[in-house]
C-alpha cells in the first residue's frame, strides 16, 4: 500500500533514485503451518530497503526485455525466491494515451455535476490559452478603472487588457478573459503566477460577454462556453515521483516571483532562487504612484513598502539568490493610482520614459529603491541582488552604481549587481557592460523579441509572428552568453521564454548559468534541463572515445 520506489535509467541501467517507505506490518510464512500470517515489522527494520541494488537492476533488465518483446510499455508482476526472479504476469500499460477524466470547478456544488461533452455546447468566444485551468462564474466586464469594484470574489474578469492597477482585482477573479494581448501580455504573465485560468486575445470578449452572464472558462483549450459546464480535461499529472531537490542540474532553475503573499508557495517548488522580482506589483497594491510618494515627501513610506514586500519573498527563499528589478513603470500604466493621473502622455509608452532612463531622471525614486535594498541587507537578507532594466548604454550603469554607493552598498561587493538585456543595444555593447563591472545579466525576452522583430507583443493580430525562437533573437542571446563567459559574468533569463522547453534546451546547450520559469513550469523546465545536460555529457563522452555519430 505504501511501496518503495526505485527509478532506473533504461539506457544505462543505472539506479537514478531510491525512495524507501516505512512499513508497519507484513505477511510472512508460518513455518509450522505453511500459511501466510500477518506480523508487525520490528522497529529497526521498518525503514529497510526492500530490494537490494542487484535485484533492482535485474528487474529493470527484465522489464526492458519484455517491453522489447511486445513492443509496448509493460506493467509487470514478479516474485523473488532464493535470489531468483520469477515473472508472474505482464500486460501492456493502457493509461498512457487516455488519462482519467477530471473536473475542475470553483465550488463544491459544481463538482457534483457529471462530466459533459463540449461538442454541442455554445462557444461564446475563444482565444489564446495563457494560464491553464477551468472555472465557472458570472461575467464582470471592466471597460474603465472606475468599474473595478464590481468584480467580486469568484467572478470572471472580462476586459480589453489588464494592467498593473488591476492586480488586486485579478486576485479576486476565478478566471480572466481579455480581448487583446498575446502570450506575454500583462494578463498572461500575472495569471500564470497567481494560478488563475486565463484566456487572452479573443478580440471580442468585451463585446459578446455581458455583465452577470454565467460562463465556463476552459483555459486549457482557449474556449469560453455559455452556462455552467463540467468540462472534461486530462488529469493533472500526479506529484513527481522524484522531488525537485533530487533532480540535480548544473544549470540553476529559478522562479519568477512578484507577490509576497505567494512567496511560500513559490519556494515550495524547490526553485534555486528568484530570477526576477518586479516591484511594480507591490506598488499597485499600495494604491500610490512612486512619483507621488516622492512629490509628497513620503520617501520613507515608499522604502518601507518595498522592504516589507521584497523582504517577504527574500525570507521565503533564505539562502538562495533573489534578484530584484528596479521599477519599470510605463507612463500609460498605474494611472488609477494616486498621482498616476499626472503622468505624461506618450505616443509609444512601451519605448518611452520608463525603467532606468526614468530612474536616473528622477533619482529620488531610484535612490529610495536602493535604500530599501540596503535596509534588507542590514536585516540579514544579503541574498537580495539588484538589476537595472532597459539598459542601452554604459553610462546608465555607471550612474546607477554611483547612486548605489551613496546609500551605502558597493556594487559587486556588498550586493550582487546586474543588468537586464532587453534591447538589441544591450546585446551589442555587452563587452563594454562587462568591463564596466557587473555580476550578472538577465535576458528580458519579451522586450528583446519585441524590439528585435519590430512586433508589438500586445497586438493579438500579429501575435502569431512573435517568437523568442526566431534566429535573430537566439543569435543575440548566444552572443551575450558567450561574452559573459569570457568576462566571468553570470548569465540568466527571466522573460516568459524561460518557461518554454525548447528555449530551455537551447539555453543549456549554449551554457547559460540559470533559467527562471513561471511557478507552474519550474518542474518541467528542471526536467528539460537535466535531460539536456545528460545528453551533452554523453555526447562529450562519446566524442572523447572517438565514436562517430550516425547520420
Amino acid at each position: 500500500m505504501n511501496p518503495d520506489l526505485y527509478i532506473v535509467d533504461k539506457g544505462s541501467m543505472k539506479i537514478k533514485s531510491i525512495k524507501v517507505n516505512s512499513q508497519d506490518w507484513g505477511y510472512f510464512r508460518d513455518l509450522n503451518t505453511g500459511r501466510s500470517v500477518q506480523r508487525d515489522i520490528p522497529k529497526e527494520k521498518k525503514h529497510v530497503q526492500k530490494l537490494s541494488d542487484a535485484e533492482i537492476t535485474k528487474l529493470a533488465e527484465l522489464a526492458v526485455k519484455v517491453e522489447s518483446h511486445y513492443q509496448k510499455p509493460q506493467d509487470l508482476e514478479w516474485a523473488i525466491e532464493k535470489d531468483r526472479i520469477y515473472l508472474v504476469q505482464t500486460r501492456a500499460v493502457t493509461t498512457l494515451k487516455d488519462a482519467p477524466a477530471q473536473v475542475s470547478q470553483i465550488d463544491t456544488a459544481a463538482s457534483a455535476q457529471p462530466v459533459e461533452s463540449t461538442a454541442d455546447k455554445k462557444v461564446l468566444t475563444s482565444g489564446i490559452s495563457a494560464s491553464p485551468g477551468i472555472a465557472f462564474g458570472k461575467v464582470k466586464v471592466v471597460n474603465d478603472m472606475n468599474q473595478l469594484d464590481k468584480v467580486l470574489k469568484g467572478d470572471i474578469l472580462v476586459t480589453k487588457m489588464t494592467n498593473p492597477d488591476m492586480v488586486p482585482v485579478m486576485e479576486r477573479a476565478a478566471a480572466i478573459v481579455t480581448s487583446d494581448g498575446g502570450i506575454t501580455c500583462h494578463a498572461a504573465i500575472v495569471s500564470r503566477e497567481m494560478g488563475i485560468p486565463c484566456i487572452v486575445g479573443t478580440e471580442n470578449a468585451t463585446e459578446v460577454l455581458k455583465d452577470d452572464m454565467e460562463i465556463t472558462v476552459d483555459a486549457n483549450n482557449g474556449q469560453v462556453y455559455e452556462g455552467r459546464i463540467a468540462v472534461e480535461q486530462s488529469a493533472k499529472p500526479q506529484a513527481a515521483a522524484v522531488s525537485e531537490q533530487e533532480i540535480i542540474t548544473g544549470t540553476e532553475v529559478k522562479i519568477i516571483a512578484d507577490l509576497p503573499q505567494l512567496a511560500e508557495k513559490n519556494a515550495a517548488t524547490g526553485a534555486d532562487g528568484v530570477g526576477l522580482v518586479r516591484i511594480e506589483f507591490m506598488i499597485a497594491n499600495s494604491g500610490m504612484h512612486p512619483a507621488k510618494y516622492i512629490h509628497d515627501g513620503k520617501d520613507e513610506e515608499y522604502i518601507r513598502l518595498l522592504v516589507d514586500g521584497i523582504g517577504g519573498i527574500a525570507r521565503a527563499f533564505a539562502g538562495k539568490p533573489v534578484w530584484v528589478r528596479t521599477s519599470d513603470i510605463r507612463t500609460d500604466e498605474y494611472r488609477n493610482l494616486k498621482g498616476g493621473d499626472e503622468e505624461p502622455h506618450e505616443a509609444n509608452p512601451m519605448m518611452g520614459w520608463h525603467a532606468i532612463r526614468r530612474g536616473l531622471d528622477e533619482p529620488r525614486i531610484l535612490k529610495a529603491e536602493f535604500a530599501a535594498l540596503k535596509r534588507l541587507h542590514e536585516q540579514g537578507l544579503a541574498n537580495v541582488g539588484v538589476m537595472l532594466p532597459f539598459i542601452i548604454n554604459v553610462d546608465e550603469v555607471r550612474q546607477a552604481k554611483q547612486m548605489l554607493r551613496e546609500v551605502g552598498l558597493e556594487p559587486g561587493k556588498d550586493i550582487e549587481f546586474g543588468v537586464m538585456v532587453e534591447t538589441p543595444a544591450a546585446c551589442w555593447i555587452i563587452e563594454d557592460l562587462c568591463r564596466e563591472g557587473i555580476d550578472f545579466v538577465s535576458f528580458g525576452t519579451n522586450d528583446l523579441t519585441q524590439l528585435t522583430l519590430g512586433i508589438d507583443r500586445d497586438n493579438q493580430k500579429i501575435a502569431h509572428l512573435f517568437s523568442e525562437l526566431h534566429p535573430a533573437v537566439l543569435g543575440e542571446i548566444q552572443m551575450v552568453v558567450q561574452a559573459c563567459k569570457r568576462y566571468g559574468v553570470k548569465s540568466s533569463i527571466c522573460g516568459q521564454a524561460g518557461s518554454n522547453p525548447k528555449m530551455a534546451e537551447f539555453l543549456v546547450k549554449i551554457g547559460i548559468d540559470s533559467i527562471s520559469a513561471n511557478a507552474d513550469a519550474v518542474h518541467k523546465i528542471r526536467e528539460v534541463v537535466a535531460h539536456t545536460e545528460k545528453k551533452l555529457v554523453l555526447e562529450a563522452y562519446r566524442n572523447k572515445l572517438g565514436f562517430v555519430k550516425r547520420k
